[in-house]
């Protein structure tokens, strides 16, 4: 009874752990989504990133042009300094846009490190588990073979039994 118990006990921390090791596995998969899902974030801004560069490098050429040509007459000169000012603060907005970009990248860089470290964890974890599991399975089995070696002898004792109270009712036939 007390091996059935063991075992039944050895059971229930079999389920356990398979269903610590199931809500594991989900983890992870919820990590390595979200961690796609950063990836493609900062695959994204680095294009926009690049895109703002790029129209900011076209905009400062567009101003050395203008500026060349303002020599002509003073309607140019008007119409690139306006031209100029418009420039600047657009080249001061993907400034402070390319900061904001910056700064979301290192936030990312940061999660990025957290998820990886919390998927180290997990799949440390997800080994520690396996490895009870198997320890688990091993004392089932031999609790099993203790189980059947207890029914054997179990068995062997009862023929025993059995064999002298058939000699004790022969000799007492015989008395």
């Amino acid at each position: 009874a007390s091996a059935e118990a063991d075992a039944h006990a050895l059971t229930e921390k079999k389920k356990k752990s398979d269903s610590m090791n199931a809500d594991m596995i989900d983890q992870i998969a919820t990590l390595k989504e979200r961690l796609s899902s950063s990836d493609a974030s900062v695959q994204l801004l680095a294009k926009e990133k690049e895109a703002i560069e790029s129209e900011k490098t076209e905009l400062l050429r567009e101003k050395a042009l203008l500026e060349t040509d303002a020599a002509d007459t003073r309607c140019q000169v008007q119409a690139l300094l306006e031209e100029k000012a418009s420039a600047e603060a657009d080249a001061s907005a993907l400034t402070e846009e390319k900061k904001k970009l910056d700064s979301m990248n290192v936030d990312m860089a940061n999660q990025l490190a957290t998820l990886k470290e919390e998927l180290s964890a997990s799949e440390a974890n997800i080994q520690v588990l396996t490895n009870e599991k198997r320890t688990i399975a091993s004392n089932n089995d031999v609790l099993c073979h203790q189980k059947a070696s207890l029914e054997s002898s179990k068995n062997e004792l009862q023929c025993r039994v059995q064999a002298l109270l058939e000699e004790k009712a022969s000799a007492e036939a015989d008395a």
